[in-house]
């Protein structure tokens, strides 16, 4: 196979016209398949909310899993292909190849509400300003059961940034060109959002709305780095970053809340 394939889907379904510029670009990467990616992939192409496409990047992965996702006859689909199994890369592919106003972040493992979308949507619509929308989501286990919740609500985001983080990044819609502005994704193996959002955080300008609609239901499995040393490790090095641009006593204490969670509260 060559370093990097497009792939767009078959029959054209839901009336979507490739000519036009989509509303929405749902953007999902994955390099393995865990049981979980078809039923994910569905519950995209089910949305109520049908002006999208959905831009799928499988990196590092076997031909089998590629060929799988291939054979899926759906016109809203773009398939790349890359031979770098890293996240923030293949976000970067994913979100320079979308055409969307804003790109909607999903994970393989996860399941999107039917009225995502059109949620979404909604929020916009309301208010043209808005440049993030943050959804909550349900929380299943390994079999699809419901186990949790994560509900937002409005806040300050960017004060509670220094000690958390405040987002459930598969369940965002981010205005690209917000993201392009930003210079894309640039850190970490497992905790490129924590990188953007301290990045956009800096910028008084960006306006996130948070809703308590859930929308995804957040897979919890082993499989998952979320909670890892190296994700901790690596927000910690974030704000060191931080502390060294612009010293700050506020900086030096989420150097030190970070670093103390890496041994605390980290998986080893």
């Amino acid at each position: 196979m060559s370093d990097f394939q497009i792939t767009t889907g078959g029959a054209e379904v839901g009336g979507f016209d490739e000519k036009q510029e989509p509303f929405f670009s749902v953007v999902m990467c994955c390099n393995r398949d865990e049981g979980y990616i078809h039923q994910a992939i569905q519950s995209v192409l089910e949305q109520s909310f049908s002006f999208f496409e959905f831009v799928i990047v499988l990196n590092r992965c076997t031909d089998e899993l590629y060929e799988s996702v291939a054979a899926i006859q759906d016109s809203r689909i773009v398939l790349l292909r890359t031979e770098i199994g890293q996240l923030s890369f293949n976000l970067n592919v994913g979100v320079n190849s979308a055409r969307g106003k804003f790109i909607v972040r999903f994970d393989s493992d996860d399941v999107c509400h039917i009225d995502r979308l059109e949620e979404s949507h909604k929020i916009i619509i309301k208010d043209p300003e808005t440049d993030i929308v943050a959804g909550s989501c349900r929380i299943i286990d390994v079999d699809g059961k419901v186990v949790g919740s994560r509900v937002l609500v409005q806040h300050d985001w960017r004060s509670r940034l220094a000690y958390a983080n405040p987002f459930i990044h598969p369940a965002t819609a981010i205005r690209r060109d917000l993201i392009l502005s930003a210079r894309g994704y640039l850190g970490g193996f497992q905790s490129e959002d924590y990188d953007l959002w301290m990045r956009l955080a800096k910028r008084r300008d960006v306006k996130c709305v948070f809703t308590s609609f859930p929308m995804i239901d957040y897979r919890v499995s082993d499989f998952q780095s979320k909670g890892s040393r190296q994700a901790y490790a690596e927000v910690a090095s974030y704000f060191l970053r931080e502390l060294l641009i612009e010293p700050g006593f506020k900086r030096l204490i989420s150097l030190i809340v970070s670093v103390f969670k890496v041994f605390l509260k980290s998986k080893k």
